[in-house]
């Protein structure tokens, strides 16, 4: 009995070892990993174009399709979903029904979901370009975890202008920013990124037609390093302004009870971000009950439950004015 459990304590401590190794060695070339993530990227690209094309053309701006849900209104105030790193497209199996039954023309942006954010930023301007071309209108805009960033660097990005491009009815008018659990300054978690690219490929695994390369063709990983605190790319965003025209909110989730002074509670978040982190000044923020998925989401497509960052929404999205 004793030797067993000295044999686990051992794996145990052989792997932890290794981990922390993988992430001290890591440092020292984090500058040109996304380099190196890029260059395999490309290589496994090219080498498979066709399983490369059938992907692409999964991504996008799609409309939400839940033609079980009646409408109580017209359809025309759009909302456009933005999901996060390594979602395999569960997120808003909950949030996109809801909007549907309220009425809203909800519209949901696939993308890589690990590549890096940048490469994420231009390919969504480009999606919304083509959108202004089908139907101009305005849109409102919600977010998860890093999909907000993403938005951010969209809305920020002198490469873009977006307000510019706005005024020439180039891209939708942006009527409101809604981020949720959006790790504005970053995330220690990331470095356990592996656990979420497994939990995304197991998903696709047993959908139809996913490729034997599908983990090196949708994207290059180098999200992962964007998300940690101080990379180049969050220094680089947060020092921009925010948009002055564009009401934006926050919402944080809170995996301990929630008190207005809950050291604790913010420093754990909702167990992947911390309040902290979540927290953009001047921009207001709700803090709600629930881990970083089941705020906005729930486990199960069985439970009735109704996650508590889904009722905020509604109420900032019912509040802000689309004249």
């Amino acid at each position: 009995m004793w030797c067993c459990r000295h044999k686990w304590l051992t794996a145990m401590g052989i792997i932890v070892a290794g981990f922390v190794c993988f992430q001290v060695g890591r440092s020292l070339f984090l500058p040109w990993e996304h380099q190196i993530r890029h260059g395999l990227h490309q290589a496994v690209k090219n080498r498979f174009p066709e399983a490369a094309l059938a992907l692409e053309k999964r991504y996008g701006i799609t409309p939400f399709q839940q033609s079980k849900i009646p409408s109580a209104r017209s359809g025309e105030d759009r909302v456009i979903l933005v999901h996060g790193l390594d979602d395999p497209g569960i997120i808003w199996q909950n949030l996109a029904p809801v909007l549907t039954e309220k009425g809203y023309q909800v519209l949901v942006m696939t993308y890589p979901n690990d590549q890096a954010v940048a490469a994420s930023t231009r390919f969504f301007f480009e999606q919304m370009r083509l959108l202004a071309i089908r139907d101009p209108r305005p849109v409102f805009v919600v977010a998860h975890s890093m999909g907000g960033l993403v938005v951010r660097d969209m809305l920020t990005c002198p490469a873009y202008d977006y307000a510019k491009a706005a005024a020439a009815r180039k891209v939708p008018v942006v009527r409101q920013f809604i981020m949720v659990g959006t790790p504005n300054h970053g995330t220690q978690m990331a470095r356990l990124r592996i656990f979420t690219e497994i939990r995304d490929q197991v998903f696709h695994l047993f959908k139809p037609g996913t490729h034997w390369l599908h983990c090196l063709l949708d994207g290059t990983g180098a999200a992962g390093i964007d998300l940690l605190p101080h990379s180049r790319f969050l220094r680089q965003l947060n020092q921009r302004p925010l948009p002055k025209d564009i009401p934006m909110h926050a919402i944080a989730g809170v995996i301990t009870p929630l008190s207005k002074n809950n050291a604790v509670g913010n420093f754990l978040g909702d167990g992947l971000v911390s309040v902290d982190s979540v927290r953009l000044e001047p921009v207001q923020l709700t803090r709600v009950k629930g881990s970083h998925f089941t705020m906005i989401r729930n486990i199960t497509g069985f439970s009735k439950r109704m996650p508590p960052a889904i009722p905020v929404i509604l109420t900032l999205l019912k509040n802000q004015p689309t004249d």
